[in-house]
């Protein structure tokens, strides 16, 4: 009876995902950001390296994909070279995949102001809080980079995923220390390792021991929700609005010759 409940104590305190009932995923989607056409983001040239996003994403996510499969993942990569792929199609492709994988998108911020630094993971649905934050710990405590947070934000990847989905933000390409550290191979071999590391945590203890966050419904995201496609739409918009008061402009000077050359 004594070796009975030592072993129900044990099984209490050691293994957490039996206990749970926790069914661990199998297979991996890593989506290495933009591609082909779309370069994402870039350093620019006040930095002592020249960074294009596009290719620093599919150098760490290649690296992920060799550490996954080192431990026993399946690995899917929606694309292995320099190539467009549409947000709504890597969506697609995660959302054929079952529900026994998990995404993990790859990305680097850029931005003017050059004292911005540091690391964050975004997620939307609840079945991704756990991911994220693993992640995001196992990245921070691996780099020492500065820690942003885990971030719940309703983009096309992970709101539109039906499976567990997460985006990480791995740095700034703009921000003088970050960058010299980007350039570094051996560092994009840290964040590989740093991200497989919370994958394979979450795989073994699931959501043990994080507190849950509430669902939140919310409709699916789409290209025009973007800013970027907002300022285009304004943009356009203006023009027309000036294409269409030049032209009442226009209508109304003939007007008026016309009133002054008959009276």
């Amino acid at each position: 009876m004594k070796n009975i409940a030592w072993f129900v104590v044990f099984f209490f305190l050691f293994s957490p995902s039996l206990v749970l009932a926790i069914k661990p995923f199998s297979k991996a989607l890593i989506d290495p950001g933009h591609g082909g056409i779309d370069s994402g983001g870039t350093s620019g040239k006040r930095v002592a390296h020249y960074l294009v996003e596009k290719d620093l994403t599919l150098d760490v996510a290649t690296r992920l994909a060799y550490e996954l499969r080192k431990s026993g993942l399946k690995v899917i990569m929606t694309r292995t070279d320099d190539r467009f792929v549409d947000l709504d199609d890597r969506v697609k492709l995660a959302n054929s995949l079952g529900k026994d994988t998990i995404l993990v998108s790859i990305h680097f911020d850029a931005l003017s102001d050059r004292h911005q630094r540091g690391i964050k993971t975004y997620f939307w649905h609840a079945n991704s809080f756990g991911l994220a934050t693993r992640i995001q710990r196992s990245l921070v405590r691996i780099t020492g980079q500065k820690d942003l947070g885990v971030i719940r934000r309703r983009l096309r990847l992970t709101r539109n995923s039906v499976i567990p989905a997460v985006l990480c933000e791995c740095g700034f390409m703009t921000n003088p220390h970050e960058n010299k550290l980007l350039a570094s191979p051996s560092y994009r071999k840290t964040l590989a390792v740093a991200i497989a590391k919370g994958i394979l945590e979450e795989n073994r203890l699931g959501d043990y021991g994080i507190t849950p966050v509430a669902e939140i419904w919310a409709p699916l995201s789409k290209a025009s929700d973007s800013p970027r496609h907002v300022f285009h739409k304004k943009h356009k918009r203006k023009k027309h609005v000036k294409k269409l008061e030049a032209s009442l402009e226009k209508k109304g000077t003939a007007e008026r010759q016309k009133k002054y050359f008959l009276s």
